[in-house]
Formats: C-alpha cells, sequence, structure tokens
C-alpha cells in the first residue's frame, strides 16, 4: 500500500548481477514508464536479497514527494526522489517529462541543490 492508501502489486525478478552476487527486483504491475521499481542485492543468498528488498517497499512507498496544487506539480518537502526512465524520471510511481522536471524545480530559482545517482539497490537515507 502507498502513501495515499493504492495497493501497488509487483512481479519479482531474479537478475544477473556481473562479479557475483544476487539481484532481485519488484517491478510494479503498470502499463508504460510508470510504476515503481525496487531493487535489492546481496552476496549471500537471493533469499537474504528478497529480506531485503520486502523491508525497503513499504517504507519507500510510504513517503509522497509530489503533490498536485493549483494545477501545478510542487515538492512536499524539498526532496524528490525517483528513477531515471528514458525521457524522464518516474516519481511516486509517475512518469515526468524532464521538462515536467525542469519546470518543477524552476520554483526553487536561487536556491542550492544536491544531487545524488545512487544504484538502485542502495538504501538512500
Amino acid at each position: 500500500m502507498d502513501f495515499a492508501g493504492r495497493i501497488r502489486t509487483f512481479t519479482l525478478e531474479q537478475y544477473p548481477v556481473p562479479g557475483g552476487g544476487y539481484g532481485v527486483a519488484a517491478i510494479e504491475d503498470a502499463a508504460g514508464d510508470d510504476g515503481y521499481v525496487f531493487r535489492a542485492f546481496s552476496v549471500i543468498d537471493a533469499f537474504h536479497a528478497l529480506g531485503d528488498l520486502r523491508k525497503r517497499i513499504p517504507k519507500l512507498l510510504s513517503i509522497r514527494h509530489l503533490v498536485n496544487r493549483h494545477g501545478r506539480m510542487t515538492l512536499t518537502h524539498d526532496r524528490l526522489r525517483g528513477r531515471i526512465s528514458y525521457g524522464g524520471v518516474v516519481v511516486d510511481g509517475v512518469f515526468l517529462t524532464f521538462d515536467k522536471l525542469a519546470e518543477l524545480v524552476q520554483t526553487y530559482e536561487g536556491f542550492q541543490f544536491e544531487l545524488r545517482i545512487v544504484d538502485p539497490s542502495d538504501d538512500l537515507e
């Protein structure tokens, strides 16, 4: 269940990891570029990675980053977390084109920012 009380369903996949280890992914059963994708990695076994993934999903789904105010998308708490996709980003399970993302951050003109690109299996704090 996400931040809005919507039930989200996922397909689990195991994927190869160059150099060894075990990777698992939970890919939301959604069409197109929308939807959540979560990943976890373990050097121990795939079940360890799956356990880590199952702990992370509820935590990450509970945080809302975007809200529509007066017809415009705005940040809920001056922080944005999502996934880079072809032609844009996916935030809160919603695809935003790079133009929409630029429009969103332009409201913070004059502010400083930090951009971190992180492996999808790493925990973000």
